[in-house]
């Protein structure tokens, strides 16, 4: 080592506190002032009482004993540091003028960390300790690292909670101990509703905190159990923890009755759904919970865990959130939902997906103006496939944006041809998905297609709901505005029921208010709805937007509609949507059948 690696080393530990004991004062009028030269800080002690005394009232970093003193030994003094907290670790050098094997034996088996026999090398002592500081050092760093290892091994980065395999290896636990006295533990599998919705409009960051502030709740949740609550449960062995992604797992030992589970899902259900102010938004998410039972339901972690799983995703199917136990009767639909998944992958190269036309009707001449694109699903597997059914499976599973660039590539060739053919007039809309609407390349796609197509550009309406654009609107606005550079129309679909400031309304580029089928529906009946229609209509005027009104069903509401001045209808009062070959007939005939309907 050079001089200057020695000076650096002698530096490191500078100021480090000794305590020294030993009953001789000329040993310690020695080490104090040998180790003072060194720099060390020195504290000393005459006795063991003294040694205890010092040591619990100082932050000590290395303590140097005498074997032999009276009223307690050396060894009896170390014994005591070791038994504390803040010994258990600390370098401790024995000091004694004996050198049989049995008494060196001792101090090592009551923890002492070396030996020194007497007399002493001094100016070796700075440097003995020194190096036995260091190598504590050395042991402290790697145990941190141990200990960070596996924090990164069994906690999510994320939010802190327990991960899968931490939650795996304690629900171990918990069956051997319930299968050992008999009890029952349930696990509920918790996922939040449509959480790629908030990823996918306000950005990954901002669904991380979500998910941090769902997992505080849950953690807050359980820990009312223990202790005082409001709750009648009793204190049981639970755990929460994420096992990624936006799925987080429970699980609850020693059931004596299946209503605890109630409770707990119940719970966690209205505190999770509670509105969550982030950053500057409010959002509201809930979950859907899946509950398995220990031993009823499966004896394993792995099959505990999937059918709470299934149970889950039948939680989702009965409406969200909501809690569902699981049933033999469940693995059917589950693997059902498999197979769905996977066909509907595989559907548009299949040729099984198609485009339906559903005609939009002008109130004043009676005839069809337009159409809204809608997609259709025949299955060679399922038969005929709801788009109540398949659209949600779409949007889970990552596929929603690709069928929607596919109906808006064949909505807008179709209409060419049918342009071609002198319907020029003709617009067709289209829906957008929020997730399609926030995808890159969104304009870069629309562009080529209207190339391609070469159709007009405002005879294709492109239609969004509120909530997909009133999420940063700012950048919502310079997209819109985009699309509208192109000479498309954009439509606000299911206007009423989203949650619009009229302050952006009136900044957005859009050109058309659907108004909702729920204010069209007891139209006819409802006070309440008609004055809501009429102050739509009102506020599409004085913002010069065009109307239409959607799920016309019956000839009193296509009543209302006109006398309210609503332009344009549609809905199954007119027809449902239709192939293309048939809604071409309707072109061809003008649809005269709607002259008997009233409409004239």
């Amino acid at each position: 080592m050079s001089k200057q690696q020695l000076t650096a080393f002698n530096e490191d530990f500078k100021g480090y506190k000794v305590l020294v004991c030993d009953d001789d004062p000329t040993y310690i009028m020695l080490m104090r002032d040998t180790l003072e030269a060194e720099g060390f800080d020195v504290v000393v002690a005459n006795d063991g009482e003294q040694a205890i005394s010092a040591f619990m009232a100082n932050d000590i970093d290395i303590v140097l004993l005498d074997v032999e003193m009276p009223l307690l030994s050396g060894d009896q003094v170390c014994e005591h540091i070791r038994a504390q907290e803040k010994g258990k670790d600390l370098p401790i050098l024995m000091i004694t003028g004996a050198d049989d094997y049995q008494s060196i034996s001792r101090s090592y088996n009551i923890g002492a960390t070396d030996f020194l026999p007497k007399p002493i090398r001094w100016p070796m002592m700075g440097h003995r300790l020194r190096y036995m500081l260091r190598s504590q050092q050395a042991v402290n760093e790697l145990k941190t690292s141990q200990q960070n290892l596996h924090y990164l091994a069994y906690y999510d980065s994320l939010t802190g909670l327990p991960n899968r395999q931490h939650f795996y290896d304690k629900l171990h636990d918990f069956i051997d101990v319930a299968n050992e006295q008999d009890n029952k533990l349930g696990v509920l599998f918790i996922d939040l509703d449509k959480f790629k919705r908030i990823n996918d409009t306000l950005g990954h960051n901002f669904g991380d905190k979500v998910l941090k502030k769902v997992a505080t709740i849950l953690d807050q949740t359980l820990a009312g159990y223990h202790g005082a609550s409001p709750s009648s449960l009793k204190p049981q062995s639970m755990q929460v923890a994420r096992l990624g992604g936006d799925e987080f797992t429970v699980s609850v030992d020693r059931i004596d009755d299946l209503q605890d589970l109630n409770i707990i899902a119940q719970d966690i259900i209205a505190r999770v759904s509670k509105p969550l102010m982030i950053d500057q938004y409010e959002v509201l998410v809930t979950p859907s919970i899946g509950i398995s039972i220990y031993p009823d339901d499966a004896t394993s972690v792995t099959n505990l865990m999937k059918h709470a799983d299934v149970a889950m995703y039948h939680a989702k199917q009965q409406g969200r959130s909501c809690y569902h136990y699981y049933s033999d009767s469940l693995n059917n639909l589950a693997t059902e939902r498999l197979q769905m998944e996977q066909a509907l992958r595989k559907a548009v190269e299949n040729n099984e997906l198609q485009v339906y036309y559903q005609p939009q009707i002008c109130t004043d001449t009676a005839k069809v103006i337009g159409a809204e694109a809608l997609l259709r699903w025949h299955s060679k597997e399922f038969g005929y496939v709801s788009p109540a059914t398949f659209i949600p499976v779409a949007e889970e599973i990552g596929l929603i944006a690709m069928l929607g660039e596919w109906v808006l590539e064949n909505a807008c060739l179709q209409t060419s041809l049918w342009q071609a053919k002198g319907y020029d007039q003709l617009k067709i809309s289209v829906n957008v998905s929020s997730i399609q609407f926030r995808r890159e390349g969104l304009i870069d796609h629309l562009q080529s297609v209207l190339q391609y197509s070469q159709i007009k550009p405002n005879s294709l309406r492109l239609e969004l709901t509120e909530s997909a654009i009133m999420n940063d609107v700012k950048d919502n606005i310079s997209r819109l505005e985009d699309m509208k550079r192109l000479g498309v129309d954009i439509a606000i679909d299911d206007f009423g029921i989203g949650y619009s400031s009229l302050s952006y309304l009136k900044r957005f580029p859009i050109d058309t208010l659907k108004i909702d089928r729920s204010f069209i529906m007891d139209l006819a009946e409802s006070e309440d709805d008609k004055a809501i229609v009429q102050a739509i209509v009102a506020l599409a005027n004085a913002l010069q937007l065009n109307v239409i009104g959607e799920g016309v069903e019956t000839q009193e509401q296509l009543t209302e509609l006109k006398r309210y001045g609503v332009p344009v209808v549609q809905g199954y009062l007119f027809g449902a949507a239709v192939r293309k070959e048939e809604f071409e007939r309707l072109l061809e005939e003008q649809y005269c059948g709607l002259q008997t309907q009233g409409i004239s």
